[in-house]
């Protein structure tokens, strides 16, 4: 018997793969001994073989959400994922491995954009007309210009975008059904935030949001505004709107955000697979900036200032749990 092959050659998801076939009711006494075969071939092949041992009984506590698409951590039920489905799910996608960690069903929306970025990797994009995107890691626009009518579609993930003037042809940035119309403006949309569709913030002049509901507002200068799940437009609010684009410049400033948020935010530019195991832990609140490009000390960060433990289980797993 030869050992599972995949078109990466990298061990730790080669040990993924063995693991999801020795926990599939139907292994031969062959197979387990070709599998302690293989970890005896090295100690590199050991330590990936433990570690995909440890993220296996991890693995039980995580469970499909539908309305989502997210691979969460808490109790299964019994509408939830076996743990070798959610497993083979993350390998499938490419949550383990050289692709990073699982960024929700974005990954699937991104695979017909015209832009796209990759993890830790954001780029600055010159638009046809000269106004510019910065799409932040792991995001995706589509481009639709036409005589009438500047439109992108942000697929996934987040972006900022600083609009040349033309008044015979609006700009417009859209999120699922909810536009956001520049009024001669530069400002950041984020999307498929923890609890909210979408998050606007204003760096210059205004946005015109609407929803597909057919609700209205205006966001000025200096504000921010979130469209919920149901795409209500909320209460736009005064901010110091320039840290929410600090991931610019590889940080992330968390002023009153939840951990869930900040650890999705982080995600993007780590290559793991990062668990919050406690729903209590998610609505922490955070007051912290973190290097987005440091991923062991951004999550090292978290646990100095709140009552958490995180785990580094890998290069490609860590789990976060109450002390």
């Amino acid at each position: 018997m030869t050992e599972p092959q995949n078109e990466n050659p990298d061990l730790a998801e080669r040990a993924l793969q063995w693991i999801v076939r020795l926990n599939s009711g139907t292994t031969s006494d062959g197979e387990v001994a070709a599998y302690e075969a293989w970890k005896r071939e090295s100690t590199a092949h050991a330590d990936a073989a433990l570690e995909a041992e440890q993220l296996w009984a991890v693995m039980g506590k995580l469970f499909v959400d539908r309305k989502s698409g997210r691979v969460l951590a808490a109790a299964p039920s019994k509408s939830g994922m076996s743990r070798r489905g959610a497993l083979s799910l993350l390998l499938c996608l490419g949550a383990v491995g050289t692709s990073g960690a699982l960024w929700s069903s974005g990954l699937v929306r991104r695979m017909a954009a015209d832009y796209t970025t990759e993890t830790a990797s954001p780029e600055l994009i010159t638009l046809p007309d000269g106004s510019r995107a910065y799409l932040n890691a792991r995001s995706a626009l589509d481009v639709d210009f036409t005589e009438q009518m500047r439109r992108v579609r942000l697929l996934a993930g987040q972006a900022y975008f600083e609009v040349n003037s033309d008044a015979a042809r609006p700009f417009e940035v859209m999120v699922d059904d909810t536009s956001f119309r520049a009024l001669g403006t530069a400002f950041d949309v984020a999307r498929d935030l923890p609890g909210a569709r979408a998050e606007l913030s204003v760096t210059q002049h205004s946005v015109r949001v609407g929803s597909g509901l057919g609700e209205t507002l205006v966001v000025q200068e200096g504000e921010i505004l979130r469209v919920d799940r149901q795409g209500h437009i909320g209460q736009a609010i005064k901010a110091d709107v320039s840290t929410f684009a600090s991931w610019r410049d590889g940080q992330y400033v968390a002023e009153g955000r939840s951990l869930e948020e900040v650890v999705a935010a982080l995600a993007a530019w780590h290559r793991r697979f990062i668990v919050i195991t406690d729903a209590k832990l998610k609505q922490l609140k955070v007051n912290a900036v973190l290097d987005l490009r440091d991923a062991n000390g951004s999550l090292d960060a978290l646990q100095g200032g709140l009552p958490l433990t995180v785990r580094h289980i890998s290069d490609y797993f860590a789990v976060i749990s109450a002390p």
